[in-house]
């Protein structure tokens, strides 16, 4: 009688089982669709926030260079100054572009997997 209930208990076993780890894939696969649109949506929030900064920063460059242009009687000497100003700025990212993109980058993408190990680790209470 015990030999005809262990074929049961193996089967249904491994049942529970494939229930179980395709569970833990759906549950996965949910998790980094999260945080795939959690990422995108940065990123994309990100995209418009440069993309305004850009525009407004055309604008004042153009106010600042007719500025500078009244104030020096130069127009091709004030495009010269915000030319050389421009070139400061890129360099100063350029510089600090570990501190200002990178590290966040990193920090953002770490802080996805370190989230998504903590909800999908096996010692859940």
């Amino acid at each position: 009688m015990d030999n005809h209930t262990s074929p049961g208990r193996i089967g249904q076993t491994a049942q529970d089982l494939k229930e179980y780890a395709a569970l833990r894939v759906d549950s996965f696969r949910l998790s980094l669709i999260d945080n795939l649109s959690s990422f995108f949506n940065s990123l994309f929030g990100v995209f418009i926030l440069i993309v305004l900064l850009g525009i407004a920063t055309t604008f004042f460059a153009i106010a600042l260079t007719w500025v500078l242009g009244i104030a020096l009687g130069s127009m091709l000497l004030a495009i010269v100054l915000m030319g050389c100003l421009f070139v400061v700025f890129a360099i100063i990212v350029y510089a600090l572009r570990r501190k200002l993109i990178i590290n966040q980058t990193v920090r953002m993408l770490s802080g996805m997997v370190h989230d998504m190990s903590q909800k999908h680790s096996d010692y859940e209470k």
